[in-house]
């Protein structure tokens, strides 16, 4: 990476890093530092409106079935600009200095979001992007043909409360071209309805959009400006959770042209820097024949940061984050490192096996055994000796349940679990879990951590 990076954005110097935020212009000069997750009801539209939110590019960043995309949002400094095209949006790789379309005043970047859109067809995905800390705000979509709510849309608001009550919603009531205006109504009446039982003191903005045919995607545009910029913890140290590894390397490059394993993920807290010293863990697992586990965190530095097209010297937290190591590539490729935690060393969590957690019931038991109560179905899911799938750090972990106090409160109870193999998870975290029934896995509820056990070696017998 060359000294004066990319010169058509601000530069970044180290030496500012004790005045940096989170809307500092060196900051989203580069990087997105705003989550906004794009979530919705299978073929209700989520995938055409992020092609219409991010229509000026083809590049998406693929982690299927995720797809992020940052895109600048600039101001047009023009008064009589109309309010609705007072902003437009361009790509991330886009000069700062670019005039508005309509009028062609100069602009001033005021918004720099990454835009998380899951396919409605991995449910649990979805599900479990929701329960991460990776989000600051969400579009619902629902289309305005069908009515409202489907069950997918119920869940992701149970999700939500669970998780993060406080979590900014723009609703898109989409494909409004294919009905009337008896139609709209109606499905707009359903939605303020749904709205309403779900959240308190409820003002979620509605916008009627058609992102088939790019109807009103500028109101859109215009809530997103909206959404407070979220206050990061940039003193605390860096933690990263990996969602992506690979080797960058073509086959038959020469060995001196070779490169260090890349990492991508999402950066939660504090400040990354090019040059830093930084722990993978768990790292390397290794099983013995006694059935325990060791663990060998990696230990490497960082040789370069980037978001999407652009070179970064630091990184603060938003958006996807490329990690370029010294890693051997080997360690790397295939997403071998996925749901790996990275920080400073001395400053993750423990690698652990043993957790309790709070696990909360989602789905409707109805729809599945509607012979039981509430109580009995929980109960009966997560009785001792259950095996449990759970989602967590973009990586599925088979555990047992160990313990089970019986006691339900509410749609919720607390429950202790051992994974099938060593894990290391923030603190806190949200998961998703999923039981097994009719030879597939089925989403039942999420779990909160809420206590750990910290050996590095542990016994599964």
């Amino acid at each position: 990476m060359s000294n004066e990076l990319q010169p058509e954005y601000l530069s970044q110097q180290l030496a500012q890093i004790q005045e940096l935020n989170e809307q500092h212009q060196d900051v989203i000069s580069r990087q997105a530092t705003i989550n906004i997750g794009l979530i919705g009801q299978v073929a209700h539209g989520t995938t055409t409106l992020f092609r219409a939110l991010t229509s000026f590019t083809k590049d998406y960043c693929c982690n299927y079935p995720l797809y992020y995309m940052n895109i600048k949002i600039f101001e047009c400094s023009n008064s009589e600009c109309t309010t609705q095209h007072r902003y437009f949006t361009q790509q991330s790789d886009t000069n700062d200095k670019i005039p508005c379309p309509m009028c062609e005043y100069p602009s001033t970047l005021i918004r720099h979001i990454s835009i998380i859109e899951c396919s409605g067809y991995d449910v649990d995905q979805m599900t479990t992007l929701l329960t991460s800390d990776q989000l600051d705000a969400t579009i619902l979509v629902v289309a305005a043909d069908q009515s409202c709510p489907q069950s997918q849309t119920v869940e992701y608001f149970k999700t939500i409360r669970i998780s993060q009550t406080q979590l900014p919603i723009i609703v898109a009531q989409n494909k409004i071209d294919i009905v009337d205006e008896t139609q709209a109504r109606l499905n707009y009446s359903q939605i303020q309805s749904f709205l309403g039982t779900y959240l308190q003191n409820n003002e979620t903005p509605i916008i009627p959009v058609s992102a088939a045919v790019n109807l009103n995607i500028e109101y859109i545009i215009n809530e997103i400006v909206k959404i407070p910029v979220p206050k990061r913890k940039l003193d605390k140290p860096p933690r990263v959770v990996s969602i992506r590894s690979f080797d960058v390397n073509r086959q038959g490059i020469n060995i001196d042209q070779m490169k260090g394993g890349v990492i991508g993920g999402t950066l939660l807290d504090g400040i990354l820097k090019v040059g830093d010293i930084i722990e993978i863990r768990p790292g390397i697992v290794e099983k013995s024949t006694d059935k325990t586990y060791k663990c060998y965190p990696l230990t490497t530095q960082i040789i370069s940061l980037k978001a999407e097209n652009n070179d970064l010297r630091y990184a603060l937290p938003g958006g996807l984050i490329a990690i370029g190591t010294m890693l051997d590539p080997s360690l790397t490729k295939s997403d071998k490192l996925v749901g790996q935690m990275i920080g400073y060393p001395g400053t993750l969590p423990d690698i652990i096996i043993n957790f309790k957690i709070k696990f909360c019931l989602i789905i409707n038991k109805d729809q599945i055994q509607p012979d039981l109560s509430e109580e009995q179905y929980i109960n009966k899911s997560t009785k001792i000796g259950t095996e449990l799938l759970v989602t967590v750090n973009n990586i599925n972990i088979l555990a047992k349940v160990t313990s089970d106090n019986k006691t339900v409160a509410g749609n919720s109870k607390v429950i202790e679990l051992q994974a099938s193999h060593p894990v290391c998870i923030p603190d806190g975290v949200s998961m998703v879990i999923s039981q097994k029934g009719d030879k597939k896995w089925t989403r039942i509820g999420c779990g909160i951590l809420l206590q750990k056990q910290a050996p590095e070696q542990d016994s599964l017998d």
